[in-house]
């Protein structure tokens, strides 16, 4: 896989020149944002780590996380999430034109994964539920539902349109933020979030939320990105992976183990897959003279040997040094 099948450059950036332009519609008085301790490990103490397009971010001196502080009020949120012309664009354009290797590439996989965490369990019932938080598209619905193996198949997706898009591809949809979730809304066996918890305003009350509708054993598989990942650390400001107002909670690999042990989870599996760091890395020096580099990076990342790149992008893997997160955690009671 290459960033530019699921993120084409020209329409990457357009998202991105969009995600500015609804900085100044949505959140031109900044004087409302709140502050924020660190999101993973509930720190006080931080240091500056970057302003990007107004924002402010802050690196945790615990755990590392990179976030957003102060932010936007989660009800400014909801109502950017709405209404955003940028999210618009990444649903109707980004999303649809990548759709094929989106399937292929992340949702096929994820749904077998999906399968196997729930099967694992020995009281595993015969037509588990499924519940996915974030759903759009519906593309990793229609995976689940492909493998013939799950009993209700619902949706949890706040965004109106998104969620009209859901039910008319036959799925049941409960049309609110993971915050607001109920028990009585739901009982899952599994639940599934896919780059989601970067954006939300209170990752714990996320995480708390959604653990209030996962049956006792219940399982959370969840991905998102880390602020200690490769190509993050790499390019940091230029990174186009911090976007806001989008990505708030750019959270560490220890950041993450210790968000979800604050929540009520245990951890069962928490890897850095990821395939694209270097890729990306190249992409950007490549397209931005302007970026402050390496001399070693540049020498790996530009350089014609694609097994050495593939043998660093292994290292990155198997030391959890990639920004995309993976993790298994199951409720605890």
């Amino acid at each position: 896989m290459k960033e530019t099948d699921i993120r084409p450059q020209d329409l990457f950036n357009r998202f991105l020149e969009l995600s500015r332009s609804d900085i100044d519609t949505f959140f031109s008085n900044n004087a409302s944002f709140e502050p924020a301790r660190c999101p993973a490990c509930n720190t006080q103490d931080a240091q500056d780590g970057m302003v990007k397009y107004g924002f402010q971010y802050l690196v945790c001196s615990k755990c590392r996380s990179l976030y957003c502080s102060p932010r936007p009020q989660r009800a400014q949120l909801e109502d950017f999430y709405q209404q955003s012309e940028a999210v618009e664009f990444w649903a109707n354009q980004v999303y649809v034109k990548t759709a094929d290797a989106r399937r292929r590439t992340m949702f096929v996989p994820r749904a077998q994964l999906a399968l196997d965490i729930t099967m694992d369990r020995k009281d595993a019932r015969v037509s588990p539920v499924l519940v996915d938080i974030g759903s759009g598209h519906a593309m990793f619905l229609e995976e689940a539902r492909r493998l013939g193996s799950f009993g209700d198949i619902i949706g949890v997706e706040p965004n109106n349109e998104f969620a009209a898009l859901c039910r008319k591809r036959g799925f049941p949809v409960i049309n609110k933020c993971a915050e607001d979730l109920q028990p009585e809304d739901v009982q899952a066996d599994v639940a599934t979030c896919f780059e989601v918890l970067e954006h939300v305003y209170d990752p714990r009350q996320f995480l708390l939320s959604i653990r209030e509708i996962l049956a006792r054993g219940g399982k959370l598989l969840l991905t998102t990105l880390a602020a200690s990942g490769f190509d993050i650390q790499v390019l940091w400001e230029d990174s186009k992976s911090v976007s806001p107002p989008h990505h708030l909670n750019l959270l560490s690999v220890d950041g993450i183990q210790c968000l979800f042990e604050r929540s009520g989870y245990r951890v069962l599996k928490l890897e850095t897959p990821g395939e694209l760091d270097l890729d990306i890395v190249a992409n950007a020096y490549r397209e931005n003279d302007g970026i402050k580099r390496s001399r070693f990076v540049e020498q790996l990342v530009l350089h014609d040997d694609d097994e050495t790149k593939h043998a660093f992008q292994r290292f990155l893997v198997q030391h959890r040094l990639s920004s995309h997160i993976r993790v298994v955690a199951e409720r605890v009671d």
